[in-house]
């Protein structure tokens, strides 16, 4: 097995250096070759890459050279009007033939374009074309031609030459396609007489007003002729003898302004006549009985209104296929204008100033197969104007001022696929219009007045009647009803297997007519629809609207294009749905709900705001394990009657509060004030502070400090709460702290609610004092311990005796 291995990894290896091999060759064969075709001039500059571009500077002069082997050769030269062609590069290693070679905006040679092609390597070639738009400084001569008998393309695009010799193409007498443009050149007889073989002869962009009646006779196997742009104004009638097996003949951008009678007579196999832009008033009887191959006549942009048409004109005619006669003011066709041409396919008379038709014009026109009147004056259509028509397949009438068409004239047209009635004045169409037409029609009724609406005068009221003349036509490739006057969609544009439909910018509001029937399209619409338009209609934002697209589009498979130009807000489609109701119910029910929150509150605010405070007051810290309060009172010595009477009794009948007294006393030392005021500061955060102030109060602890220093440090006290309490002598200073006090940490002995007031500021008072425990850790080694009296009917403990604050100034009562 390993040696089955082996000897395959030996064979892949020899294979991948054998394929190495080959591709290395033909590389090096490739770019030998490259090097082979480029040529070696040191006037040049060599590149390209499908073909060879050579950019070469001789004396001073541009030259750019484009070449593919044996194919072509291409010179142009820039702002050159003189060259010496002997220093042109060789192009090829060996004499080669080209198929073509071409001179752009350079000189004539001083000799024949033959020794300038051998000099360039060039042994034949078959088509020669020298085009120079500037003014020759030369004149062309026999020479120039000499040497190139194999030649049978000439093209001669050239200015500043008038004249060219008789024997100028003595020597090329095997040419077969020659085209000569020059602006003011002029051509005899004998110039055309060397080519006997000439089959195309184009004669363009000059400025010959007349033609010698024998100018033509020699080219017995001439096949197509141009004239165009020559700026003729008279031919002879006899200009196309000769010319018997002539077959294209194309006289446009002349200045024609009549043909005569006889003129195409001796032009027996002529299939192709062009008459663009010239200034025919008039066109003669007869004009075409001789040319019975004609397949196709052309007769545009007339400069002059030719009005009408002789009678016959394209009659007769057994092999005419294509007729175009456009923006040439045609207003009246006579009935017989292309009687008796039955192979006719092809009928374009658009662009004119057709106000009527026969009716029996197209009687004889079994095979036309497309018909454009459009851009004309109609104003009716005869009843059997295409009765005869039943293999046309396109028939466009936009454009025109049609108000109604009957109910018979599109019954013969079996095999129409295509009828554009765009931009009339169409305000009725006939039922059942098109109900014998099997194809898949595309139909454009767009730019019109229709509203498929008929009112009739019933019982003294008129009565409107909607009826769509589409109900028994089906499978239409295209239905265009865009820019109308609608007000209603009708069911059977839905229902009937049209591939496209375009409603849009007419006036209708809901996409399905009947409300009780709304949910039968789902039953009805079974046949897929691939697009539709809607667009500028004012629908309705409703669910049954929205409903039905969504039908079209997720079941029959239907791409509403112009989906995001329906002007309907986001919320109107979302409504529809069931997901969007129970969203809008649930936020309904909130937002009512938190309205009537906020009226009970505003309403019942204080209610509230009291019945908080005392739910809150019971959940307010505890102190402790045991969950009491302490509270310390702190009293002048004058004022204890009034503590143990009034305040005292009132506390012990609440179990929560364990009272602590502070009598304050003046001190005999400042040491033993100090050592209190430590002792006191030391279990601050361990009660709240209950300050019986008085008068009294007021004169034992502030006497010296300012009114202003005494309000400030009351307003920065912490756990503390001040009772004004009116007792002692009479004392502004008092009366004005009274009046500025703080009234969520002071109360007034006086008021009615104290007490209740006292428990709710007590309350809240436990909820601050964990914040600020820390903060006034340093200031407690200053507090001071006070004496208190306790009586013996409450439970309480009694603090060290506090120091006489007389003695010192800057220590302030919410520190004690």
């Amino acid at each position: 097995m390993d040696k089955l291995n082996s000897a395959h990894d030996n064979s892949l290896a020899m294979y991948r250096k054998v394929i190495y091999a080959v591709a290395a060759a033909l590389t090096l064969q490739i770019i030998s070759a490259a090097r082979l075709m480029c040529p070696s001039d040191p006037n040049c500059v060599c590149g390209g890459t499908l073909a060879i571009e050579l950019n070469c500077n001789i004396d001073g002069r541009t030259v750019k050279i484009n070449l593919l082997p044996n194919v072509y050769i291409n010179i142009k030269c820039e702002n050159t009007s003189s060259l010496d062609y002997n220093k042109l590069p060789k192009c090829a290693n060996s004499m080669s033939s080209f198929k073509s070679v071409s001179f752009k905006d350079c000189p004539l040679p001083p000799s024949s374009f033959n020794d300038v092609l051998m000099n360039l390597g060039v042994s034949k070639t078959m088509a020669l074309i020298f085009q120079n738009a500037k003014n020759l400084s030369g004149y062309f001569d026999r020479k120039h031609f000499a040497g190139l008998q194999d030649l049978t393309k000439l093209l001669l695009s050239i200015n500043g030459v008038t004249h060219l010799p008789n024997n100028l193409f003595m020597d090329i007498n095997k040419l077969t396609w020659l085209n000569i443009r020059s602006n003011t050149i002029n051509l005899s007889e004998e110039l055309f007489k060397p080519l006997e073989k000439l089959e195309t002869l184009e004669i363009s962009h000059n400025h010959m007003t007349n033609i010698t009646s024998n100018l033509f006779s020699h080219l017995s196997f001439l096949r197509k002729l141009s004239l165009w742009q020559s700026n003729v104004t008279w031919f002879s009638k006899d200009l196309f003898t000769g010319v018997d097996v002539l077959e294209e003949l194309d006289l446009s951008s002349n200045e024609l302004n009549e043909l005569p009678a006889s003129i195409f007579k001796p032009l027996k196999k002529l299939k192709k006549l062009t008459l663009f832009s010239n200034k025919f008033s008039s066109l003669p009887q007869n004009l075409f009985q001789n040319n019975e191959k004609l397949e196709t006549v052309m007769i545009l942009n007339n400069d002059v209104k030719l009005k009408d048409l002789p009678r016959n004109l394209f009659g007769d005619l057994q092999n005419l296929k294509v007729i175009y006669i456009q923006r040439s003011g045609i207003e009246t066709l006579p009935y017989d204008v292309f009687a008796n041409s039955p192979l006719i396919t092809n009928i374009s008379l658009a662009f004119n100033d057709i106000a009527t038709l026969p009716e029996s014009i197209f009687n004889d026109q079994i095979n036309l197969l497309e018909l454009d009147l459009s851009s004309n004056k109609l104003k009716e259509l005869q009843p059997k104007l295409f009765s005869s028509l039943v293999r046309l397949e396109n028939l466009n009438l936009c454009s025109n001022s049609l108000t109604d068409i009957s109910g018979h004239t599109f019954s013969s047209l079996l095999s129409l696929m295509y009828l554009n009635m765009a931009h009339n004045n169409l305000k009725t169409i006939s039922s059942y219009l098109f109900s014998n037409n099997k194809q898949r029609m595309s139909i454009s009724l767009a730019y019109n007045k229709l509203d498929f609406e008929d009112k009739e005068l019933t019982n003294n009221s008129w009565m409107v009647k909607r009826s769509s003349p589409f109900a028994h036509t089906y499978n239409l490739k295209l239905l265009n009803l865009s820019h109308n006057e609608f007000k209603v969609a009708f069911e059977d544009w839905w229902m009937n297997g049209h591939e496209s439909l375009d409603i849009s910018h007419n006036y209708i509001q809901n996409l399905w007519v009947d409300e009780k029937t709304l949910k039968s399209y789902q039953s009805s619409l079974k046949k897929i629809m691939r697009h539709v338009w809607i667009s500028e209609n004012p629908l309705n934002c409703e669910c049954r609207n929205y409903l039905f697209l969504d039908y079209i589009q997720n079941n029959i498979k239907t791409k509403i294009v112009d989906l995001q130009h329906i002007n309907c807000p986001l919320w109107a489609k979302e409504a529809c749905y069931l997901r969007f109701t129970i969203f809008i119910s649930i936020l309904t029910v909130v937002t009512a709900l938190y309205i009537i929150i906020i009226i009970v509150f505003i309403i019942y605010r204080k209610h509230i705001n009291h019945m908080l405070k005392k739910r809150l007051s019971t959940y307010a810290r505890p102190l402790g394990k045991t969950g009491m309060h302490n509270i310390a009172i702190s009293y002048c010595d004058k004022d204890e009657e009034f503590v143990l009477k009034e305040v005292l009794p009132v506390m012990k009948c609440n179990k929560s509060l364990k009272v602590h007294i502070n009598t304050i006393r003046n001190f005999s030392s400042k040491n033993r004030l100090i050592r209190h005021f430590t002792s006191c500061v030391k279990n601050e955060n361990k009660y709240t502070t209950l300050v019986v102030f008085s008068s009294n109060y007021l004169t034992s602890t502030y006497c010296h400090v300012d009114i202003k220093k005494i309000h400030s440090e009351m307003l920065k006290a912490q756990n503390t709460i001040y009772i004004f309490v009116d007792i002692g002598p009479e004392n502004s200073i008092y009366a004005f702290l009274e009046e500025q006090r703080d009234v969520t940490t002071t109360m007034v002995w006086k008021e009615s609610n104290f007490w209740e007031k006292f428990f709710g500021i007590l309350s809240n008072g436990q909820a601050k004092r964990k914040l600020i425990a820390n903060h006034d850790l340093v200031r407690t080694k200053q507090a001071l311990s006070a004496k208190i009296k306790l009586p013996s009917n409450i439970s309480f403990s009694k603090l060290p005796e506090e120091p006489n604050m007389n003695d010192l100034n800057t220590v302030t009562h919410s520190q004690v």
